[in-house]
């Protein structure tokens, strides 16, 4: 059945309240509790109300996917990356001390098709500085690790889905998440800098 055909009411954006109906940490340990998401400008807050600890974030919503990323406090970043044919990667990315600015990256110099390996980028910090460096990506098995180079070193994670890589990078912990939004579902998976094991998070909208 087409939930969205037939209910005119069926969100198909990520906004809104949802439940977590099943979960669980990359040692397998389960958890629960709900997920707000909010519009802020082109991207969204994400706030994780559960029962291993409370988490704030920040994600893009591309082709059905919310693209999320988390830290501890305010020390950490969010980059989504555009995966073209050539062997560059366009990002998109922000922190939450950015007040909402949207930031870009262009890392170029990899072999083509072929997301691993050690590009140079160049991109912008709050619209009105630079900056350029290396960025080195390697997989382990379905994780992406990442880390940045550029006077100051960051060490991040990433997914990918498609054409798409969501990385989160900062201080301590950080992890990213990828949501596929199907209406009032959405199904989840998470990791952390450093882990070659996944999470799940599978969430149910109620609002």
């Amino acid at each position: 059945m087409n939930i969205v055909a037939n209910n005119p009411k069926a969100k198909t954006g990520p906004e809104g309240t949802w439940t977590i109906t099943a979960a669980r940490t990359t040692d397998e340990t389960p958890y629960s509790g709900t997920v707000q998401i909010h519009p802020m400008g082109k991207i969204y807050t994400v706030s994780w109300l559960t029962t291993l600890g409370d988490y704030s974030g920040l994600a893009f919503f591309e082709d059905g996917h919310l693209f999320a990323g988390c830290g501890p406090d305010r020390t950490y970043g969010v980059t989504l990356y555009k995966i073209n044919g050539d062997g560059t990667l366009d990002g998109t990315w922000i922190t939450p001390s950015n007040n909402g600015v949207l930031d870009t990256e262009k890392a170029v110099g990899n072999t083509p098709n072929q997301l691993e390996g050690t590009y140079q980028i160049s991109g912008t910090i709050s619209k009105i500085r630079n900056y350029e460096g290396t960025l080195n990506i390697r997989q382990l098995n379905d994780i992406y690790q990442l880390s940045w180079s550029m006077g100051s070193e960051y060490q991040g994670v990433g997914l990918r889905v498609g054409d798409w890589l969501i990385t989160s990078w900062g201080e301590g912990n950080v992890f990213c998440i990828d949501y596929e939004v199907r209406s009032e579902i959405a199904q989840g998976r998470w990791a952390y800098v450093g882990d070659s094991i996944m999470g799940v998070e599978n969430l149910y909208r109620i609002s």
